[in-house]
């Protein structure tokens, strides 16, 4: 296998305090597995790409059995926030948040990049609100939270905005990444925005969303 997910499903954020245990209480997994099986499961079972869902010691029992039908999906058990999970040299790893949704072009525009960047980025992206029913295009002065590390290089080692600083990095143009907007749950800073539009519903195809509501 060439490619591979992975997401922090339930790992400790230590930039949080107030939620510091919020990784391994069962009203938030909850909630959590709500949105995970509404907007990422469509979007990725069919694709035919394995997923590994990063979860702390204490929260991977429960979310392995709630996962246990989804064979493409492996609990891997992480107590460090910027830990990560790593693959083979001859392997892609995808960051992408499990909350999230991912078009189904986006391995394929992995494959047709130019090859010898450490890190292939998004810039651009499309954001669903579930409040207003709304999708927005979106693109940003820095890379989006969807990336594909090559060579199996750990995802989760440092914040999707300064992936640039780290790794020598290549743009893929393009909206491969839908975030969900959930009770605020985004908190980007306005200014690391260059515009933001109101799109067609009918992009939510690719995700594997075009009913979707929210």
């Amino acid at each position: 296998m060439r490619h591979i997910i992975v997401t922090r499903f339930s790992v400790p954020r230590p930039q949080d305090p107030p939620h510091a245990q919020r990784h391994a209480d069962p009203a938030w997994l909850d909630s959590r597995m709500v949105l995970f099986r509404r907007y990422f499961v469509p979007s990725t079972e069919r694709i035919g790409v394995p997923v590994v869902l990063l979860c702390s010691r204490l929260s991977a029992p429960r979310v392995a059995s709630a996962v246990a039908d989804l064979s493409y999906m492996e609990v891997v058990v992480q107590d460090d926030w910027y830990g990560g999970w790593s693959g083979a040299p001859d392997q892609i790893l995808t960051r992408h948040d499990s909350d999230d949704a991912l078009h189904e072009g986006w391995f394929e525009a992995l494959d047709s990049a130019s090859p010898g960047a450490e890190v292939y980025c998004t810039y651009d992206f499309l954001r669903l609100d579930t409040r207003s029913d709304r999708v927005y295009a979106y693109r940003r002065k820095e890379p989006s939270p969807l990336a594909g590390f090559a060579g199996g290089r750990n995802p989760f080692a440092h914040d999707h905005a300064s992936l640039e600083q780290h790794y020598d990095c290549r743009r893929i143009d393009g909206a491969y990444l839908l975030q969900v907007v959930h009770g605020g749950n985004l908190s980007s800073r306005i200014s690391a925005f260059a515009f933001r539009r109101r799109t067609s519903r009918r992009r939510l195809e690719p995700f594997g969303l075009a009913g979707a509501v929210g």
